[in-house]
């Protein structure tokens, strides 16, 4: 039983791993940091136009932040089982480590 939850635990963070070393690989992060990089390099090339024509100033005409709230009821679940699951691990490794300075004291 303890070896097919372990197996089950281990398998999961090795599916995590792999989606994540793919998406690094395929230059996801790399191909998003260049696209926010040329909307800024945009914006100031409009910002330096707009002081040479004398017009107006309005940090929100520069400043492109759009805050997407992706959230919905299945990521809600899911982050307050990570919290609870993080409370267990914590609790967890404090017993062990408690157990272990006790039996080495003694």
């Amino acid at each position: 039983m303890k070896n097919k939850v372990f197996l089950v635990i281990f398998l999961s963070f090795l599916i995590f791993f792999l989606i994540l070393l793919l998406a690094q690989s395929q230059g996801y992060y790399k191909n998003r940091n260049e696209k926010a990089k040329v909307l800024t390099d945009e914006q100031i090339e409009n910002f330096e136009e707009d002081i040479r024509e004398g017009k107006d100033i309005d940090i929100k005409r520069y400043v492109l932040y759009e805050d997407k709230d992706y959230s919905n009821k299945v990521t809600s679940n899911i982050y307050s089982f990570s919290l609870k699951l993080e409370n267990v691990f914590d609790s967890v490794i404090k017993t062990v480590f408690n157990s272990a300075s006790k039996v080495v004291s003694d």
